[in-house]
């Protein structure tokens, strides 16, 4: 059985705002259901589970963020 997902669903499962869930939606292919001025968006679970899949491949987390240009990092 498919389970389909709303904005508020998604933004709970990536603990996100529900806006921010709602621009991450887009990316995942969302099906739009009634509505010709007001569409409701839903993504199926699988979609959900690739969309993540692929964003969290190939990004290792460095775990230190520089302050500042290369340049004055050199200077001091």
């Amino acid at each position: 059985m498919t389970v389909y997902l709303n904005a508020d669903q998604v933004a709970d499962r990536l603990g996100v705002a529900r806006r921010t869930a709602m621009a991450m939606m887009m990316e995942m292919n969302p099906i739009a259901i009634s509505g010709t001025v007001k569409k409701r968006y839903r993504v199926t679970e699988e979609s959900l589970e690739r969309w993540m899949a692929r964003k969290t491949i190939g990004k290792p987390h460095t775990g230190s963020i520089s302050k500042g240009s290369n340049k004055r990092l050199a200077r001091r």
